[in-house]
C-alpha cells in the first residue's frame, strides 16, 4: 500500500488587497474621449496618437465601437 507523501511547505495564504486604479494622461490637454471623438471623425489613428499622446490601442478601440 503506498503511502501519501506530506507536503512540508505552508500553505501561503493571502488577504484580499486594496484596488489599484491607474489612469492614463499624456499631460496635453487632450481627453480620451476628445481624442476617441476625432478618430470618429476620420482622422488616422497613427495621427490622433502623436497629437493627443495617447497610444493607438487606446484610440482602436473607438473604431471597433463603431462598427
Amino acid at each position: 500500500m503506498a503511502r501519501r507523501a506530506r507536503l512540508s511547505w505552508p500553505d501561503e495564504r493571502r488577504g484580499a488587497s486594496d484596488v489599484v486604479v491607474t489612469r492614463f494622461d499624456p499631460g496635453r490637454g487632450w481627453t480620451l474621449e476628445q481624442a476617441r471623438d476625432l478618430v470618429r471623425q476620420g482622422y488616422s489613428v497613427d495621427n490622433v496618437a502623436q497629437r493627443t499622446g495617447f497610444p493607438s490601442q487606446m484610440l482602436k478601440v473607438a473604431v471597433a465601437d463603431d462598427d
